[in-house]
This record gives structure tokens, sequence and C-alpha cells, in this order.
């Protein structure tokens, strides 16, 4: 996984990457990745939380200073006031730092749906190459029913052989 000092979504693409050669590895893996993407999202949807309410709270601040001390030339009611509080400065900080929450947690929900995309592909890919469905050295992809088609030739062989 990545480096905790970095962007914690910058290995994100090659954790959800999957070797179908390595089949055992990936899915010993998974359970792991899928926890470390997950305690992400929790962290990401606390931080839009906790903005969400410090908007709030900023808001609040601000249009409390505004009715204390009204700015000069404006005629105050209730649409002045909601502009003024939405135009302030500090609310479109909080704003921004809302915004920014947010993305973050849909880039994470993203990695875990990923992940749980990469869980169900896991599935798939140990059912097919249980089945044989994977190259063999002949060069050839080889399907379960390969197999069975090999068994019947082999028994048409015997049953020459013995006439």
């Amino acid at each position: 996984m990545v480096d905790e000092n970095q962007d914690p979504l910058a290995g994100s693409r090659a954790d959800c990457r999957i070797n179908k050669y390595r089949l055992d590895d990936e899915c010993s893996e998974q359970s792991s990745k899928y926890l470390y993407y997950s305690e992400l999202q929790a962290g990401a949807k606390d931080q839009e939380s906790s903005d969400q309410d410090a908007l709030e709270r900023i808001k609040a601040e601000v249009e409390m200073k505004i009715r204390e001390n009204p700015p000069e030339g404006v005629k105050i009611t209730e649409g002045s006031v909601k502009a003024l509080v939405d135009s302030s400065k500090e609310v479109e900080e909080a704003r921004k730092r809302l915004r920014e929450a947010r993305n973050y947690r849909h880039r994470v929900d993203a990695v875990v749906n990923s992940l749980g995309h990469r869980k169900a592909m896991l599935d798939d890919l140990t059912v097919l190459w249980s089945k044989g469905y994977y190259m063999v050295d002949t060069g050839h992809i080889r399907s379960g029913s390969d197999a069975a088609q090999e068994d019947l030739r082999k028994n048409l062989h015997r049953l020459k052989e013995g006439e």
C-alpha cells in the first residue's frame, strides 16, 4: 500500500488491480486493502461532518455580527442578512473546506466501491481458474470441456484397441 505521508489515495489504482496469475496472494491481501480504505472512508465522512458543522457555526457567528453591527447603507432584512452572510469571507472559506472534504470522501467512496468490485472479480477469476480457463504451456486456452473431451478421446482410443 502507500506511504501515509503522501496522499493516502495515491496507491489506490494499484491496490484495485488484480494479477490473475497470483490469485492466492490477491485473495489474501483483499481484506487488508478493504479495511485500509474503509478506515479512510470513515475518517473522510467524519471530516465532512465536522466541516459541515463548522460551516453552520461560522454562518451563525457571521449573522450575529451583522445583526449586532449592520454595515452602513444596507437595509437590514432577512434577504440582505442572508446575502451578507453568504458573501462573507469566513463563510466562503468554510464552504471551500467543506467542498474539499466532500471531494475527498467521494474519492475514497470510489476506491471502496472499486474494492467491492475487485472482490467479485477475484471470486469470478477463482472460478475460472478452477475450471481450467487460463493458458497452459501448449499455448491454447483450456476450458472445463477440454478436459472432458480429452477423457472421452482416451476412452475412445481404448475402445478401438479392445476390438
